[in-house]
């Protein structure tokens, strides 16, 4: 029980640090320098639980930039060839999408693809390329006008 207590009260901080963290994602130096890898996990994790929950909200813009940390915060750690990193790469392809952020989320659904690929997720290479291809044709009519 008291380790159930230790670990609740570890990912409440974690996720109240993680909204404290500054809007540029790029900022997270400042974490990655006092956290060791395992922390810096948990905090990624949190990171993608709060963008989903605030894409579930309609919040898509919030989600964006909670998605970008843990990216940014997973490269840092060495967890950019991990197939987690190429899962999350496609989630925030779907927030960009919704955010209105349409030519950046084709790029991120074709990174998705490249990176499920490498893994041999072949089911959720198909979709990211789908997606890519999607958000390309958007993208190319948003470009028009």
């Amino acid at each position: 029980m008291k380790r159930f207590a230790t670990l609740t009260m570890m990912i409440f901080s974690i996720s109240t640090y993680a909204m404290e963290m500054p809007q540029n994602h790029e900022d997270v130096s400042s974490i990655i320098d006092a956290y060791d890898k395992a922390t810096l996990t948990e905090i990624s994790n949190e990171l993608v639980k709060m963008a989903a929950h605030e894409e579930s909200i309609g919040e898509f813009d919030l989600a964006t930039v909670h998605y970008k940390r843990a990216l940014k915060i997973r490269e840092s750690i060495g967890l950019k060839y991990h197939k987690s990193y190429a899962s999350i790469l496609y989630l925030s392809s779907n927030a960009h999408f919704q955010a209105g952020l349409i030519c950046e989320a084709t790029g991120l659904a074709k990174d998705a693809s490249v990176e499920f690929s490498k893994h041999g997720l072949i089911k959720f290479q198909e979709k990211a390329m789908k997606d890519h291809e999607a958000y390309g044709r958007v993208c190319a009519l948003v470009a028009q006008k």
